[in-house]
């Protein structure tokens, strides 16, 4: 972003002259005074300085004495405030039911129970879910959510094949052990079989999360020998299994994921394709020693 002081300067006071704009309408109005930013650019400045969203920069208007909201900006702000309310209980009930999911599994997690860890009436859950299975689907959407957005962010800058599978298990593992609840239901259902109903609507993160796997063990350029269905599964399961028997403290998900990329898988397949080659070799090498003739022998 090469953007001047005098462009930035206009940009924060346009947050604070007109929050209620997105950042394409700041870039409009902000051209039609004769400063050239693009929306893109306009955003970026934002977020460095806390003003990403429009509550952010409503806020700071009505923070600063001498500016008073319109009408029309205070009728946001208390619109985005109930919002914000409904938002922040709904992200603690989906927090509090991966809680209880995690521990109990989703046949033996009642409502009543996730609702308690919640800290809300039972009857409150149906203003954000239909039902349990609604709730499910959701703790499990926002947690492949999770795992996408830190695999995206560790495989950034990567080339080398290895180092981003290895890349894609430390992301998976930091968030499966470092913050379990909502991730740990994502990764572990990857194993659960569901109802055919509930698994219909399962199916779509799971697929999309195992693809990314799929690409990735792809790019190793394997031998045909290797089943790289099997393998992507039994990768997977490892990642997955780590919850049961890890301990914080002992060796870093950094360190667990080097070694089963790189010491099992790597030097593993490695070393099976080296002793393949060696057996082609020494079987080419007998077929083309030349054979003694019975009649040879006998004269011998």
């Amino acid at each position: 972003m090469n953007v001047t002081r005098s462009s930035k300067a206009a940009v924060l006071a346009l947050a604070r002259e007109r929050p209620e704009f997105g950042k394409v309408r700041a870039a409009r109005e902000l051209h039609s005074r004769g400063v050239r930013v693009s929306p893109s650019s306009v955003h970026l400045i934002w977020k460095r300085h806390g003003l990403a969203s429009t509550y952010q920069r409503l806020m700071l208007r009505r923070r600063e004495s001498d500016k008073v909201l319109s009408d029309l900006q205070r009728s946001l702000l208390q619109r985005m405030r109930v919002s914000r309310r409904v938002t922040i209980r709904r992200e603690a009930l989906i927090y509090a039911a991966a809680r209880v999911l995690g521990e109990k599994g989703y046949e033996r997690a009642s409502l009543s129970k996730i609702c308690a860890a919640a800290g809300i009436l039972p009857g409150s859950l149906y203003h954000h879910f239909k039902s349990k299975e609604d709730l499910f689907v959701t703790v499990h959407a926002e947690g492949f959510k999770q795992l996408n957005e830190a695999v995206d962010s560790a495989l950034a800058g990567k080339k080398d094949p290895w180092a981003r599978l290895e890349a894609a298990c430390a992301a998976h593992l930091t968030l499966l052990v470092g913050s379990p609840d909502v991730s740990l239901v994502a990764g572990t259902s990857l194993f659960h079989a569901a109802a055919p109903s509930l698994q219909r609507r399962l199916n779509r993160d799971r697929n999309a999360y195992e693809a990314r796997y799929r690409d990735l063990i792809a790019d190793l350029k394997l031998s045909a020998e290797v089943d790289a269905s099997l393998l992507r599964l039994n990768l997977l399961g490892a990642l997955n299994w780590t919850h049961m028997w890890y301990r914080a403290g002992k060796r870093h998900p950094n360190a667990l994921a080097h070694h089963l990329v790189q010491v099992l898988l790597r030097k593993g397949l490695g070393q099976l394709a080296s002793q393949r080659s060696a057996s082609a070799s020494d079987r080419n090498l007998r077929a083309a020693m030349p054979r003694r003739s019975a009649s040879t022998t006998a004269a011998s």
